[in-house]
């Protein structure tokens, strides 16, 4: 069980059990069926096969190079969606003349499937990392200038009328009162712009890319080599765990101050 008070999180050993215990038994579940021949082991190879391949070739096959060319494009993408995202995100949420002149665009390009334009990207950039990261960041850069900018205007007014009362102006109340107060949705939407850029970026390795995770499994899945395709699908896996929890720790300790409740522990 895991309770939250005023921000500080008391983490129980029992939830974290029940969920570490639901893989293993998922895991021999798999591995059972598969060797039962309830299901096809050349589809689905029992789980130990997976863990043995995935060791190996991280040893000593390529899969730590595919990692590293995912996570190079990954870090690109979403360098490049946040610093620009952040900032017109902000602009758009304190003036209404930036948000009348920016939100039709935001608006017309934000639903559109980013893999979509990447034959456009392709003839602009060439064939070649530049068209997969920008590709990678644009469904990222939409989402952070969404959540950044509904953040800055739903900023309690209260606040805003406390913070002026007590001689804050300009980029002092922005600084102390405006960001703080906006700073959990800001933060979320980083969270759900580094999962879509991850999203994105193996879509398009999928497509074009000759390295990385996505190519790497749409390789497998050509080969039959199945093994090596569900040890793929476990990178990408953890990869997304790691990076949105580590970005979750992050907004916890910035966010100390800030209370949250399970409803429904």
């Amino acid at each position: 069980m895991t309770s939250r008070v005023f921000g500080r999180r008391e983490v129980l050993l029992p939830q974290e059990l029940r969920a570490v215990t639901g893989v293993v038994v998922a895991a021999l579940a798999w591995e059972a069926l598969s060797r039962g021949g309830v299901l096809n082991p050349a589809y689905f190879p029992p789980t130990s096969q997976i863990l043995q391949v995935l060791w190996r070739d991280f040893r000593g096959g390529d899969l730590a190079l595919h990692t590293l060319a995912t996570l190079g494009r990954l870090g690109s993408a979403f360098l490049l969606a946040s610093l620009p995202g952040l900032g017109i995100g902000i602009l758009m949420g304190l003036f209404t003349a930036a948000r009348r002149a920016l939100d039709p665009y935001v608006a017309f390009l934000y639903p559109l499937p980013k893999v979509a334009l990447l034959p456009l990207l392709l003839i602009l950039l060439g064939v070649g990392n530049p068209a997969f990261v920008v590709t990678g960041s644009l469904t990222a850069f939409f989402q952070i200038v969404v959540n950044t900018m509904d953040a800055v205007r739903h900023v309690d007014p209260l606040l805003v009328e406390v913070g002026r009362n007590y001689g804050a102006r300009g980029i002092r109340l922005f600084w102390k009162v405006i960001l703080p107060a906006a700073l959990p949705g800001i933060l979320t939407g980083l969270r759900l712009g580094l999962g879509l850029s991850l999203v994105t970026v193996i879509a398009v390795e999928f497509a074009i890319a000759k390295s990385g995770l996505g190519h790497l499994v749409w390789r497998s899945w050509q080969m039959l080599a199945t093994p090596q395709m569900f040890a793929a699908f476990l990178v990408v896996g953890g990869i997304g765990i790691l990076l949105t929890r580590g970005l979750k720790r992050v907004q916890d300790r910035l966010l100390r101050w800030q209370p949250t409740v399970d409803v429904w522990a």
